[in-house]
């Protein structure tokens, strides 16, 4: 007498594999794809002011310096942009920023300033103010 498996068996021993493939999927293709660090950091800095927006109930500005790519929250703590020499240029809800000083706000309604932030290396990255998130424009 032949000892083999049987179909139910394959299928079942099919089925573990490939949930346990699917576990794994998201964090092999995080580590392949990866984030940048740049829009990832403002994600998390927009999103920590936010919490704190909604405590005081008021917005709160993250404060910034052209020719940096230093931050200050609103607890005065600095912050600094990862991968980047300087924030060359910036404009704020439409408006060219002048002087070297400047502010985006996070309400405690959940949405923040829209801004685009002109890097040393030329990347431009915008906001999406209704998402409270960033991404680099035109790519």
């Amino acid at each position: 007498m032949k000892k083999a498996f049987t179909l139910m068996e394959l299928m079942v021993v099919m089925l573990i594999i490939g949930i346990g493939l699917m576990s794994l999927t998201p964090q092999i293709t995080s580590k392949s794809v990866g984030v940048d660090p740049r829009l990832e950091y403002l994600d998390k800095l927009i999103k920590e002011e936010w919490a704190r927006s909604i405590e005081l109930g008021q917005p709160i500005a993250i404060t910034g310096f052209k020719g940096s790519a230093n931050f200050l929250n609103h607890d005065k703590e600095s912050k600094t942009l990862p991968d980047t020499k300087e924030v060359s240029e910036i404009t704020i809800n439409k408006y060219q920023v002048r002087g070297n000083e400047y502010a985006i706000r996070v309400y405690p309604d959940g949405f923040c300033d829209y801004f685009e932030m002109t890097l040393d290396d030329g990347k431009i990255i915008e906001s999406i103010p209704l998402l409270m998130t960033t991404r680099y424009k035109n790519e």
